[in-house]
Protein backbone atom coordinates (compact mmCIF):
# COMPACT_ATOMS: atom_id res chain seq x y z
CA UNK A 1 0.00 0.00 0.00
CA UNK A 2 2.83 2.26 0.92
CA UNK A 3 4.07 2.06 -2.64
CA UNK A 4 1.18 2.91 -4.12
CA UNK A 5 0.91 6.17 -2.30
CA UNK A 6 5.20 7.05 -2.54
CA UNK A 7 4.06 7.13 -6.80
CA UNK A 8 1.13 9.07 -6.44
CA UNK A 9 3.69 11.33 -4.00
CA UNK A 10 6.16 11.13 -6.71
CA UNK A 11 3.67 11.87 -9.29
CA UNK A 12 2.39 14.95 -7.87
CA UNK A 13 6.01 16.15 -6.51
CA UNK A 14 6.81 16.13 -9.92
CA UNK A 15 3.98 18.06 -11.19
CA UNK A 16 5.35 20.72 -9.08
CA UNK A 17 8.80 21.12 -9.17
CA UNK A 18 7.53 20.87 -13.35
CA UNK A 19 5.51 24.06 -12.49
CA UNK A 20 7.61 26.16 -10.29
CA UNK A 21 10.76 25.24 -13.32
CA UNK A 22 7.86 26.49 -15.81
CA UNK A 23 7.02 29.72 -13.62
CA UNK A 24 11.18 31.16 -13.15
CA UNK A 25 11.61 30.25 -17.17
CA UNK A 26 8.71 32.20 -18.52
CA UNK A 27 9.40 34.69 -15.78
CA UNK A 28 12.63 35.05 -16.84
CA UNK A 29 11.67 35.39 -20.34
CA UNK A 30 8.76 37.90 -19.67
CA UNK A 31 11.52 40.13 -18.19
CA UNK A 32 13.92 39.61 -20.83
CA UNK A 33 11.44 40.73 -23.53
CA UNK A 34 9.91 43.40 -21.19
CA UNK A 35 13.04 45.07 -20.72
CA UNK A 36 15.75 43.87 -23.51
CA UNK A 37 13.14 43.22 -26.34
CA UNK A 38 11.00 45.79 -25.55
CA UNK A 39 7.78 43.64 -26.39
CA UNK A 40 6.79 41.49 -23.47
CA UNK A 41 4.61 38.11 -24.42
CA UNK A 42 0.84 38.72 -23.75
CA UNK A 43 0.57 34.82 -22.47
CA UNK A 44 3.45 34.84 -19.98
CA UNK A 45 1.74 36.26 -16.95
CA UNK A 46 -1.21 33.82 -17.37
CA UNK A 47 0.72 30.85 -17.52
CA UNK A 48 2.98 31.68 -14.65
CA UNK A 49 -0.43 32.44 -12.18
CA UNK A 50 -1.60 28.90 -13.45
CA UNK A 51 1.50 27.40 -12.46
CA UNK A 52 1.61 28.94 -9.55
CA UNK A 53 -1.59 28.18 -8.30
CA UNK A 54 -1.37 24.57 -9.26
CA UNK A 55 2.21 24.34 -7.61
CA UNK A 56 0.19 26.09 -3.85
CA UNK A 57 -1.80 23.93 -3.69
CA UNK A 58 -0.79 20.73 -4.95
CA UNK A 59 2.13 21.02 -2.56
CA UNK A 60 -0.17 22.09 0.68
CA UNK A 61 -2.06 18.42 -0.43
CA UNK A 62 1.86 17.41 -0.39
CA UNK A 63 2.58 18.42 3.44
CA UNK A 64 -0.40 16.42 4.51
CA UNK A 65 1.81 13.34 4.12
CA UNK A 66 4.54 14.51 5.72
CA UNK A 67 2.42 16.33 8.00
CA UNK A 68 4.31 19.18 7.26
CA UNK A 69 2.19 22.21 7.98
CA UNK A 70 2.64 25.03 10.53
CA UNK A 71 0.65 24.27 13.48
CA UNK A 72 0.15 25.06 17.15
CA UNK A 73 1.32 21.94 19.55
CA UNK A 74 1.15 23.56 22.93
CA UNK A 75 -2.13 21.57 23.42
CA UNK A 76 -0.56 18.25 22.80
CA UNK A 77 1.38 19.27 26.41
CA UNK A 78 -1.58 20.20 27.92
CA UNK A 79 -4.24 17.50 27.41
CA UNK A 80 -3.78 14.01 28.42
CA UNK A 81 -2.37 12.02 25.17
CA UNK A 82 -5.78 10.20 24.49
CA UNK A 83 -7.75 13.32 24.03
CA UNK A 84 -4.76 14.38 21.96
CA UNK A 85 -4.48 11.51 19.69
CA UNK A 86 -8.53 11.73 19.27
CA UNK A 87 -8.12 15.50 18.84
CA UNK A 88 -5.49 14.39 15.71
CA UNK A 89 -7.64 12.30 14.34
CA UNK A 90 -10.80 14.83 14.06
CA UNK A 91 -8.64 16.90 11.93
CA UNK A 92 -7.84 14.46 10.13
CA UNK A 93 -11.16 13.41 9.30
CA UNK A 94 -11.81 17.09 8.80
CA UNK A 95 -9.02 17.44 6.12
CA UNK A 96 -10.37 14.60 4.71
CA UNK A 97 -13.76 16.15 4.32
CA UNK A 98 -12.62 19.20 2.42
CA UNK A 99 -10.90 17.49 -0.09
CA UNK A 100 -14.19 15.94 -0.68
CA UNK A 101 -16.05 19.19 -0.45
CA UNK A 102 -12.72 20.46 -2.80
CA UNK A 103 -13.39 17.79 -5.73
CA UNK A 104 -16.68 18.39 -5.76
CA UNK A 105 -17.55 21.91 -5.35
CA UNK A 106 -14.21 22.52 -7.29
CA UNK A 107 -15.48 20.20 -10.64
CA UNK A 108 -19.15 22.19 -10.43
CA UNK A 109 -16.89 25.50 -9.94
CA UNK A 110 -14.55 24.76 -12.91
CA UNK A 111 -17.90 23.93 -15.20
CA UNK A 112 -19.21 27.12 -14.56
CA UNK A 113 -15.32 29.09 -15.16
CA UNK A 114 -15.58 26.91 -18.62
CA UNK A 115 -17.73 29.77 -20.38
CA UNK A 116 -14.64 32.51 -19.98
CA UNK A 117 -11.40 32.54 -21.35
CA UNK A 118 -8.14 33.27 -19.63
CA UNK A 119 -6.61 37.08 -21.84
CA UNK A 120 -3.38 36.13 -23.65
CA UNK A 121 -3.76 32.18 -23.56
CA UNK A 122 -6.87 31.83 -25.11
CA UNK A 123 -7.72 28.47 -22.76
CA UNK A 124 -10.86 27.98 -20.58
CA UNK A 125 -10.15 29.22 -17.48
CA UNK A 126 -11.70 26.04 -16.37
CA UNK A 127 -8.14 24.66 -16.74
CA UNK A 128 -7.42 27.66 -14.29
CA UNK A 129 -9.73 26.66 -12.14
CA UNK A 130 -9.22 22.64 -12.08
CA UNK A 131 -6.35 23.15 -9.94
CA UNK A 132 -8.88 22.77 -7.02
CA UNK A 133 -10.26 19.56 -7.74
CA UNK A 134 -7.13 18.07 -8.77
CA UNK A 135 -5.82 19.37 -5.14
CA UNK A 136 -8.67 17.65 -3.74
CA UNK A 137 -7.62 14.82 -4.75
CA UNK A 138 -4.10 14.65 -3.92
CA UNK A 139 -5.29 15.93 -0.47
CA UNK A 140 -7.82 12.68 -0.27
CA UNK A 141 -5.36 10.58 -0.75
CA UNK A 142 -2.66 11.61 0.76
CA UNK A 143 -5.13 11.83 3.72
CA UNK A 144 -5.88 8.27 3.13
CA UNK A 145 -2.47 7.23 3.67
CA UNK A 146 -2.56 9.26 6.97
CA UNK A 147 -5.82 8.10 8.13
CA UNK A 148 -5.20 4.43 7.62
CA UNK A 149 -1.25 4.61 9.36
CA UNK A 150 -3.18 6.25 12.04
CA UNK A 151 -5.31 3.40 12.41
CA UNK A 152 -2.73 0.98 11.87
CA UNK A 153 -0.69 2.96 14.92
CA UNK A 154 -3.32 3.25 17.36
CA UNK A 155 -4.73 -0.37 16.86
CA UNK A 156 -1.34 -1.67 17.33
CA UNK A 157 -0.66 0.39 20.51
CA UNK A 158 -3.85 -1.34 21.68
CA UNK A 159 -2.47 -4.77 21.04
CA UNK A 160 0.50 -4.20 22.48
CA UNK A 161 -0.76 -2.54 26.11
CA UNK A 162 -3.07 -6.38 25.94
CA UNK A 163 -0.37 -8.57 25.89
Amino acid sequence: MTKFFDIVYHIFMSFCKLCFIGMVGITAYVVFGRYVLKSSPVWGEPVVLMCMVYMSLISAALAIRKDSHIRMTIIDFLVPERVSDVMKCAAQIGIFCFSIFMIIYGWKFSLLAGKNVITGVGIKSMWLYLSVPVAGCAMCLMEIERLLNFIKRNTGKENRGAN
